[in-house]
């Protein structure tokens, strides 16, 4: 399930394995041709920019040498562990739009700076200041809807749940290409889901901080129908970290809209895939299956609800017994996001969505980035609950 990580694994157990053998030693020895100042903060700021920078949602800022160095263990054990970037797509397997946020060559770069002595590169240089970028990811949007109040999470509250009800106030039904949302105070805005009232599995949107632009469904005929006065659930998880501990943080985020000008798009419908009660022992293997009753064409795959540290592979199986690979993550429970596919995929009624899994060991890295590991528990049963967003094939052109 996870041949695809082995290279970087390995290497990083050997990086790990050198480096012991240096214990007793007053200073940790330079083993890296790659340094901070000319290799590391590069990829950091083009990268990690929009949560590891001051102000954002990741527990630390990585924009400075200072502010990198001490993490860089738990650097290390993050990326081996394929928690981060967080819930990217295995390369390789599918083609998925804006999968990995890393490139193989980012990921030797950064393990082999964090495993070998961490240097800084010229004490001299000076290397240009990271803010935070807080602003609409598709540009501006065609309706902004601020949520109807402000949610504060107090001194003695580290994270909460609130759900919003937003009134639209359209006078008329519309197609709509994209939802996204803007936190009013990127430190604790965690994730939000949007969905329409009165249908909570008509998911419009699953928002995550530096998610990238969803492609442009609409150059595939495809697009959300919104109803005339239609009210949104805004679902949204609030968690300060450590560095807030005590202080009250107060967020008012807005929805934005964006219409698509289109008469004859396809609506985007889910298709439920939830498995039953699986094991949820560590090293454990599972499958399920959905048989597609009708012919689709495959947008994205959406986790609705799925735990931490499970590698999940998901193919689909035609008909004629051919195979088309769609997506395979490392599940994360706080960073859901949509895995939009490159290309719709054709799916003939009859075929198979077959989903395999492989429960991982959340004991190889902490829940909090460096921060302490949760008391372990014996493991319950879990249910995983997936959503393929479809739309109707094509409609062929008349014969003449």
């Amino acid at each position: 399930m996870r041949r695809a990580r082995l290279p970087i694994v390995a290497f990083g157990v050997a990086l790990v394995v050198a480096a012991s053998t240096q214990r007793g030693e007053a200073h940790k020895p330079i083993t890296s041709k790659y340094t901070y100042n000319d290799d590391v903060f590069p990829i950091f700021r083009e990268r990690c920019a929009r949560c590891h920078v001051p102000g954002g949602v990741a527990p630390m800022s990585l924009m400075t040498y200072e502010e990198a160095f001490p993490w860089a263990e738990s650097i290390r054990a993050e990326l081996v562990a394929a928690h981060m970037p967080p819930a990217a797509a295995d390369e390789g397997f599918g083609d998925v739009v804006h999968g990995r946020a890393l490139s193989p060559k980012e990921v030797d770069i950064i393990l082999t700076w964090a495993s070998g002595g961490n240097p800084r590169g010229a004490l001299d240089q000076q290397l240009p200041e990271v803010t935070l970028k807080n602003d609409w990811v598709l540009g501006p949007p065609d309706l902004a809807l601020p949520m109807p109040s402000a949610f504060t999470l107090g001194g003695d509250t580290m994270e909460g749940v609130q759900e919003f009800t937003v009134a639209t106030q359209l006078k008329d039904s519309r197609w709509i290409r994209a939802i996204d949302l803007l936190p009013g105070a990127p430190a604790m805005v965690r994730s939000a889901t949007i969905s329409l009232k009165g249908s909570p599995d008509r998911v419009l949107a699953r928002w995550v901080p530096g998610q990238d632009p969803q492609p442009d469904i609409v150059s595939r005929g495809a697009a959300f129908r919104m109803p005339a006065g239609a009210e949104l659930v805004a679902r949204v998880k609030y968690k300060k970290t450590w560095s807030y501990e005590g202080k009250s943080l107060s967020d008012r985020s807005t929805i934005g809209l964006y219409f698509a000008n289109a008469t004859d798009a396809r609506d985007v419908t889910t298709l439920s895939l939830t498995s039953s009660e699986l094991p949820a022992t560590k090293g454990r293997t599972f499958s399920f299956t959905r048989t597609l009753d009708r012919d689709v064409q495959a947008l994205a795959l959406d986790p609705a609800r799925v735990p931490d540290d499970v590698t999940l592979q998901v193919e689909a199986v035609k008909p004629d017994g051919s195979r088309a690979p769609m997506v395979r993550f490392v599940t994360r429970a706080d960073w859901a996001r949509r895995y939009w596919f490159a290309k719709p995929l054709s799916l003939p009624r009859g075929t198979r969505i077959e989903i395999t899994g492989t429960v991982e060991d959340p004991e190889l890295t902490s829940a909090a980035f460096g921060g302490p590991m949760a008391a372990p528990k014996p493991p319950a049963p879990m249910i995983l609950e997936l959503a393929l967003d479809v739309v109707g094939p094509a409609e062929r052109p008349a014969q003449r």
